[in-house]
């Protein structure tokens, strides 16, 4: 299978590409610097360009089965929430014209939009951490799941909490209404993350993903 990957430099999208390699996907990349890449560079498909480019997006996604994303505005300087619900508008546009379905796309465990949630003690940490340090993140991250709620794709928003390193646990808990602990490892989300590519699951929905406890625990590995 052939994917594209969106953010494959960033800190997850550095683990995300690793792991889809090791699962033998086909993969193609929109990077502004090819060289970020690494070891990864001559094992991919790379397209040079940045998301606000359409052409270069339409170039990225041609031809692939499925498109996951982990783009999301910078901590510094994250500029206006519309841009991001702009660029969101015109990936769905491209995907529609490419006839792909399956989109998978990260938002944040902090960030409104989901209907009956339960609001646990941690979680309303981080929301209110974010509202001091960052809320453009928060209110561009609502607005590209509006974007996506709007969509015909076969989409699956995925909202981590804090992505921390460390040895992954091989399972994760996803939940659409409540957010068990308040970190997930990054290469668990990753697992999580290329699973959902095969899976029909989380279909339109936007599950919160974290490290797994006793009752809520999904495998990560089983799927490829």
């Amino acid at each position: 299978m052939k994917i594209a990957l969106l953010g494959s430099t960033g800190f997850l999208g550095k683990v995300l590409l690793e792991q889809a390699l090791k699962r033998g996907f086909r993969i193609k990349t929109l990077v502004r610097m090819p060289d970020k890449l690494g070891e990864f560079k001559d094992r991919i498909e790379c397209i040079q360009g940045s998301l606000n480019d359409t052409e270069k997006l339409d170039q990225t996604v041609n031809g692939t089965d499925a498109v996951v994303s982990v783009v999301g505005p910078p901590q510094r300087n994250p500029g206006p929430p519309e841009f991001y619900a702009k660029i969101m508008q015109e990936l769905v546009t491209i995907l529609e014209k490419n006839k792909i379905k399956r989109f998978i796309h990260t938002g944040g465990a902090a960030h409104l939009g989901g209907k009956y949630e339960k609001w646990t003690i941690g979680r309303r940490i981080l929301r209110a951490f974010l509202i001091v340090f960052g809320k453009p993140i928060l209110i561009a991250k609502e607005r590209e799941w509006m974007v996506l709620k709007q969509s015909n794709l076969d989409w699956t928003l995925v909202r981590p909490p804090h992505i921390v390193t460390g040895e992954p646990a091989g399972h994760v808990s996803a939940n659409e209404k409540k957010l068990f602990k308040t970190n997930v490892n990054v290469e668990d989300l990753a697992n999580f993350i290329l699973d959902q590519i095969a899976s029909r699951e989380w279909i339109k929905r936007a599950p919160l993903v974290s490290s797994g406890n006793s009752n809520g625990q999904i495998n990560t590995h089983n799927c490829s």
